[in-house]
């Protein structure tokens, strides 16, 4: 029996892990989408795009290094900090150069086309980011903070995360990032994205399949 608990306990590790990697590839697939559709970066890329910019160092390696200055503020203002959190401030820059550097994201020209980028990419973001954080290994250095204040404000975190972008935004303008309409339709829509995001994810954590993988059994998903 012990090492039934222990064969369960692993597997359950390894898929959290791999859902928490998977979450933030596809949240680097959602930067890279709206980077490349030229219409305005996220609010937050608004800020690493113009440090890129100034000192020639990659997007990625920015998002890692603003990422690893959240996570000493976070922790200085008493926020936990996670293994998600790290490997978030770690992996997150490291996809979004690969992504880059593979060049499988088009850049396209005409408008329509770039509308339909930019779409994609918000809502891949808003998907990616409610995957890694159901893998509940702790959420990464900017979404810590989102959580807390969401626990701190009592307001959903869609809101939450709405002003947090609007705030980023205004401060990655004024430190001359590129601000577009882009910025402001993504720090308007994420959260809702995010919501459903969590909706699908809730969706399926219901299903026979998904506990069929999770546990290596067959129960009804509906007793769970």
């Amino acid at each position: 029996m012990p090492y039934r608990l222990n064969k369960v306990n692993l597997r359950k590790s390894i898929l959290r892990y791999l859902t928490l990697f998977l979450g933030l590839f596809v949240i680097g697939n959602g930067i890279v989408f709206t980077i490349h559709a030229n219409l305005g970066v996220n609010p937050w890329d608004v800020l690493h795009i113009g440090i890129s910019n100034h000192t020639g160092i990659t997007i990625g390696r920015v998002i890692q290094y603003v990422g690893l200055l959240l996570v000493a503020v976070s922790y200085f203002l008493k926020v936990k900090i996670y293994i998600g959190t790290v490997l978030n401030m770690i992996f997150l820059g490291l996809f979004v150069d690969l992504v880059i550097g593979w060049g499988y994201v088009p850049q396209p020209e005409l408008l329509w086309q770039r509308i339909v980028l930019y779409t994609a990419g918000v809502i891949i973001f808003g998907f990616g980011v409610a995957v890694y954080i159901s893998a509940n290994l702790g959420a990464g250095p900017r979404d810590s903070l989102m959580l807390a204040l969401t626990r701190a404000s009592s307001l959903r975190i869609g809101t939450i995360r709405t002003l947090m972008e609007i705030t980023a935004a205004a401060i990655g303008f004024f430190l001359g990032g590129p601000l577009g309409v882009g910025t402001v339709i993504f720090a308007l829509t994420i959260g809702f994205f995010m919501e459903m995001g969590f909706a699908i994810i809730g969706k399926i954590k219901t299903t026979a399949s998904f506990e069929r993988i999770w546990n290596g059994s067959v129960r009804h998903a509906r007793g769970l």
